[in-house]
């Protein structure tokens, strides 16, 4: 199906650009902890950066790693029941997962917009960066995510479905 695909090809194209928040981020730390112990000389920035740019990675790849199966589950127990089992627990999960996405969707928007509007600076330091860019991917995020959710469940519908 053209639409599951272009689902799958978007949490791709958010994750990879996650994944360039990673050397960004290693360079970031390391310039930030060589100034403090080797010059005495800490930035004013590297802190707020660094949880910046992690929060990106994070959220960008929220979905990506749900299609791959990378998310932490419980299989010690879904193992023991039969392939149609766990295909219907897989379903039931990602489902609440689903639900979970519309909530996060619905107040990370709200928290979003409220940052826009305010043009919320972090509060951390005395650099005091607008932190509403990152808020903002936060229901970009659970948008891509709920999507990959919706996706997958598709998928193991779809599975059910199939005579064996």
């Amino acid at each position: 199906m053209r639409l599951l695909n272009f689902i799958d090809k978007l949490s791709g194209w958010t994750s990879a650009a996650g994944i360039w928040m990673v050397p960004l981020l290693s360079v970031t730390v390391f310039y930030d902890v060589f100034m403090r112990y080797i010059f005495k000389d800490p930035t004013f920035w590297g802190y707020e950066t660094s949880w910046m740019l992690y929060s990106a990675n994070f959220l960008l790849g929220l979905g990506y790693a749900l299609r791959e199966g990378a998310h932490v589950r419980v299989d010690i127990v879904v193992n023991q029941f039969p392939y149609r089992v766990k295909v219907a627990l897989e379903l039931f999960f990602i489902i609440i997962l689903l639900l979970f996405c519309c909530v996060a969707l619905w107040h990370g928007s709200k928290y979003a917009f409220s940052a826009w509007k305010l043009k919320e600076g972090s509060h951390l330091t005395m650099w005091a960066p607008p932190v509403y860019p990152i808020k903002t991917l936060i229901p970009v995020a659970f948008l891509i995510f709920g999507l990959q959710s919706l996706a997958e469940s598709v998928r193991r519908f779809q599975t059910l479905m199939k005579k064996e």
